[in-house]
């Protein structure tokens, strides 16, 4: 018999007890009482060691837990610390990637203008050339031009010289 059903019994007992006249006390029979205390007695060990039982199991299911729970944070930790200690590879991937890029626009910037220099150099030395050639062209055509107007007076290109019974009077 557990000892709930052994206190009730022993309640009832005494609830329905007969009451001594002219007191709040009651009569009871010993021998009830003393075999319901004896049946308590017996219950209790089993039912304290079913206790026991619960508290130990309880204190190994907080321990556990305790473990789990020590365990999750410091895995939570460790993922922090790696994902700070990535975040800043990142941040410094980044700063470095922008370094590079910085040093090759820094560097483009100066072959280009190397590039400007050097096209801009040949350029004026074809200008040069260029002037030479159309001068050279322009007295070419300029003395094609005097010689068909000389060709076209029929001249021969020599000087006459006069004398004075050869010309014309008065003439130059």
């Amino acid at each position: 018999m557990d000892v709930d059903t052994v206190l009730t019994r022993l309640e009832a007992l005494i609830r329905d007890a007969r009451a001594v006249p002219m007191s709040a006390s009651c009569m009871v029979h010993r021998d009830d009482v003393l075999d319901l205390i004896e049946d308590a007695r017996r219950s209790l060990p089993s039912q304290l060691g079913d206790a026991q039982k619960v508290l130990t199991q309880r204190d190994a299911v907080v321990a556990e837990a305790r473990d789990q729970s020590k365990a999750i944070i410091d895995a939570a930790y460790a993922e922090q610390a790696r994902l700070v200690a990535e975040e800043e590879v990142v941040v410094e991937a980044n700063r470095e990637a922008e370094r590079i890029v910085a040093e090759a626009e820094a560097i483009a910037e100066a072959k280009a203008q190397d590039v400007d220099n050097y096209v801009d150099g040949k350029l004026a030395n074809f200008e040069v050339v260029l002037d030479k050639t159309l001068r050279s062209v322009q007295r070419g055509r300029d003395k094609i031009r005097a010689d068909q107007q000389v060709d076209e007076m029929d001249l021969t290109g020599d000087i006459p010289v006069f004398g004075a019974d050869d010309g014309p009077e008065g003439q130059y």
